[in-house]
């Protein structure tokens, strides 16, 4: 994972959260709605189905109460301005595939897992190597945490970009303290 910077005074990160914070419309991702739109969504896609079941299972065989894993998708110009995502795509000089922000509860785990892309075969033929950016969006909060295999996000300065070292990298998150956390993730190619 690189650190890129800081988009301190580009983007208000603080009204990006209070509009997303605002909304009743986010996306609610729970294991049953994902399993429920992987198997609706990829009938007849054996692999992508496969890739889907693979996370499910890995959370199922490590004893996770499945009903208490959730969080929650905002998308640029649906529960954002559009302006965020172009203004972040300038900032790292790379063209979006899938931007969201997500929110995390406390008291909410994330498990390990990787982020199963439906196009992701479609948008390697088109662009080649595909990147992956995040974005601290909130304030530095005790507790709150996105882990990956070898590094880690805690308590950083609301703004700080990383760059994954890969875009399919395992990841989860844990929030352990009082507030939702929020992170800005960014897919697309250069």
């Amino acid at each position: 994972m690189k650190y890129l910077g800081n988009t301190e005074n580009k983007i208000d990160w603080d009204e990006v959260i209070r509009l997303c914070q605002s909304r009743d419309d986010g996306d609610k991702n729970t294991v049953t709605s994902v399993v429920d739109r992987s198997e609706a969504e990829a009938v007849g896609d054996q692999k992508l189905l496969g890739y889907y079941r693979k996370v499910i299972g890995t959370w199922q065989d490590a004893g996770y109460n499945l009903n208490e894993i959730y969080w929650y998708d905002y998308y640029p110009g649906t529960h954002f301005p559009q302006e965020v995502c172009d203004v972040f795509s300038k900032i790292v000089a790379a063209n979006p595939l899938r931007v969201f922000i997500s929110e995390v509860f406390p008291g909410v785990v994330v498990p390990y897992h990787w982020d199963v892309e439906d196009k992701e075969d479609e948008w390697l033929v088109e662009h080649g190597n595909l990147v992956r950016y995040v974005c601290c969006i909130d304030k530095p909060r005790y507790a709150s945490v996105l882990l990956f295999d070898k590094d880690y996000l805690y308590y950083n300065n609301q703004g700080d970009i990383y760059e994954w070292d890969s875009y399919k990298d395992f990841h989860s998150a844990a929030n352990g303290g009082e507030h939702p956390q929020y992170y800005f993730h960014f897919l697309g190619y250069k």
